[in-house]
């Protein structure tokens, strides 16, 4: 004889396999579902963000994703290598914004200089070089002349000689301690593995700069140039020395060396 007790314990035991067994079908029905929607999204419309150099247009040339494509079928991985095929952009990414967008987010090189060669070519902060066919105010920046590795300056090639990357060291740094200073550099020359040469902006003055120690160096040109050419002017100098520690040594116009 069935007790009771036991009847109503089986009988729930089969109520909760059957739920367990309708929950299944609903999961695998809300899936599918769910793939079939995201199977029906097309593409349309494409974004760029933070670019400033690059055209909008040309980025997108770059990622060639076709409006229309299934959203979820598009490659994002091949645009975003794509993208960074141009040398101004430095970093991207490529990302699905549901229902219907493609968002493609560029970090792009800043020109901090230009080179002194045939053609007219850039470089940024990190050595790499860049054609400055697509900027405006190129010839605002500090140049590079010299003895620069001309095999090495290609679009989206990496400088790596070592004078070369000093130079950009000192630009850095004088944008650091302020925009002035950095403005105030018109040319560094390089000459092999001798001694850094600045010009300023103004007046053309040749800063002897040397090798090495650059943010005290820079401090020491800040500070004298506020404090001392400020007071009379830049067109009376005829060089300043920053080879020596702690003190700029300083030769005028008129044949007055002095240390300052």
């Amino acid at each position: 004889m069935t007790k009771p007790g036991a009847s109503a314990a089986g009988s729930r035991d089969r109520w909760g396999i059957i739920l367990l067994v309708i929950l299944f079908i609903l999961t695998i029905g809300c899936g599918l579902a769910a793939h079939t929607w995201k199977g029906d999204l097309r593409v349309a419309r494409i974004s760029t963000e933070g670019n400033k150099i690059v055209t909008e247009t040309n980025i997108l040339i770059l990622a060639a994703i076709p409006k229309g494509a299934r959203l979820y079928g598009v490659d994002i991985r091949s645009a975003r290598l794509r993208v960074l095929q141009n040398p101004f952009i430095r970093n991207a990414s490529v990302t699905r914004e549901a229902p219907d967008g493609i968002v493609i987010t560029v970090v792009e090189r800043v020109p901090i200089a230009v080179l002194a060669l045939d053609k007219t070519l850039a470089i940024d902060s990190e050595g790499v070089v860049l054609p400055s066919v697509m900027m405006s105010g190129v010839f605002d920046l500090p140049v590079l002349t010299g003895d620069l590795p001309v095999a090495e300056c290609s679009p989206g090639h990496r400088i790596q000689a070592r004078a070369v990357q000093e130079a950009l060291d000192i630009l850095v740094n004088a944008r650091e301690v302020n925009e002035e200073l950095y403005r105030l550099v018109s040319e560094i020359h390089i000459d092999g593995e001798n001694d850094l040469v600045l010009y300023t902006s103004e007046a053309g003055v040749p800063v002897i700069f040397g090798r090495g120690s650059v943010p005290q160096k820079l401090l020491e040109l800040d500070g004298f140039w506020k404090q001392v050419v400020a007071a009379r002017s830049a067109s009376d100098l005829a060089s300043v020395d920053l080879r020596f520690a702690d003190q700029v040594v300083v030769r005028w116009n008129h044949d007055d060396a002095g240390v300052q």
